[in-house]
């Protein structure tokens, strides 16, 4: 089989960024897939860092990124790799013509569908909450029969967030979709990617708020990497639309991973779907293939390098059993306790995050795996995201942050 240059394992946000990142320097590159990975589910921002080691909020992650230990990818990469991924994110979405906002100096606060303000970083322009503090006015839209999504939920629940204590009303918008179930915000979003439904939504919400306020939407408003629908809402309300996070599945993401899947063919980027890799060969310290277990046959897969995205314990890169956690392809160690009661807190939400939270493969500066000496075991093999160890993605709110610099830093040396 015709070799390639790099081949990325993981189609998440990690192995996505990391192969557009690399075939954007010219090379041809391969991304080999199971699924689609937790960013066509998830809330479509980009997290970097929104709580520190005490659970206190971060305000700067630029600043915070310098307190952290030095196991953590963040401090491993350096914030040199960091800034520049956010950078070369940013001008892509904008390039695509679904520009971001935000910057590493300063976090957002994004409301959700809880009635919470989320810390975020870099967000869609429909999440931009610059005017919401200031706003006399809050008018809370929830859909009829969209479910797990209330806007008194919501609107009780910002009333009681210091700085956001302000006059809300709950107003309920009809899509006419009617096939006896509960709606999912899918179905809302493709609605809105109808001249019918636009309208509709347009004309509901001119005749139910006034002008100048602000309205809260559920992260409906499309399901494509465009503007057009809360363009439109905005024009005909003459108010500032903010969609809230929501849970998960998200449009959000949803619009965010198409979008990143459409750059990735303009860079020819070739992609194999639900293709499971099962192993590695390796020979004097490097990787000469990928082998895939399909149905029919084992398919082997050549190149120079590779980036290892397939995710954590979650998301099937790290497989735990009594006593270990493995990582399956490579067979790259993954240091974890002895005893296996001190993997976990009883307490889900622990004050300071869980420890299994933290398992993962260990690497160098340039995220290549390294032994508990800190020697290189793979020196064409580079790890990006949730494979790594060092860090507690859920607890710093720092996943998509983390994903987006490794898949950078990775994408680069490879």
């Amino acid at each position: 089989m015709k070799e390639n240059d790099v081949i990325v394992v993981g189609g998440g946000l990690s192995g996505i960024f990391a192969a557009i990142t690399a075939a954007r320097r010219g090379r041809q590159v391969l991304l080999v897939t199971k699924g689609v990975g937790a960013i066509a589910i998830g809330g479509g921002t980009i997290d970097m860092l929104g709580y520190d080691s005490a659970g206190i909020p971060v305000r700067s992650p630029w600043e915070a990124m310098t307190k952290l230990e030095p196991t953590h990818p963040y401090t491993l990469i350096g914030r040199q790799a960091i800034d520049q991924a956010a950078q070369s994110f940013l001008t892509l979405c904008a390039e695509e013509g679904y520009p971001y906002s935000g910057n590493l100096q300063e976090n957002q606060w994004i409301p959700t569908a809880l009635g919470r303000m989320k810390p975020s970083c870099l967000v869609p322009l429909t999440m931009n909450t610059t005017t919401l503090k200031a706003a006399e006015e809050v008018a809370v839209v929830e859909v009829h029969r969209l479910k797990d999504y209330s806007g008194r939920v919501i609107a009780d629940g910002l009333n009681q967030c210091p700085g956001y204590r302000k006059k809300y009303s709950v107003v309920t918008l009809k899509t006419g979709i009617e096939d006896g179930r509960d709606l999912t915000a899918l179905d809302v979003a493709r609605w809105l990617d109808t001249e019918k439904g636009r309208l509709s939504c347009c004309e509901q919400l001119a005749r139910s708020v006034r002008p100048g306020g602000v309205i809260l939407l559920p992260p409906v408003l499309g399901t494509r990497p465009d503007y057009e629908a809360f363009n439109r809402i905005e024009q005909a309300t003459q108010c500032r639309v903010i969609e809230t996070v929501g849970l998960p599945p998200a449009v959000t993401g949803f619009r965010l991973r198409k979008l990143l899947v459409k750059c990735m063919t303009k860079l020819n980027v070739r992609m194999i779907e639900q293709s499971n890799v099962v192993r590695a060969t390796i020979e004097n310290g490097r990787c000469n293939e990928i082998v895939t277990g399909n149905p029919d046959r084992e398919r082997s897969y050549r190149a120079r390098s590779f980036i290892l995205a397939s995710g954590g314990l979650f998301g099937g890169g790290l497989q735990a059993s009594p006593g270990q956690v493995v990582e399956s392809i490579f067979n790259l160690p993954v240091h974890v306790p002895a005893e296996t009661d001190q993997w976990s807190h009883e307490n889900l939400f622990f004050t300071s995050g869980q420890p299994f939270a933290k398992f993962g493969v260990r690497v160098d500066g340039s995220l290549r795996p390294v032994d508990d000496s800190g020697n290189v075991l793979l020196e064409n093999v580079f790890i990006a995201g949730k494979t790594l160890a060092g860090y507690d993605y859920c607890f710093e709110k720092s996943g998509n942050g983390v994903a987006l610099a490794t898949a950078y830093r990775a994408g680069l040396g490879a």
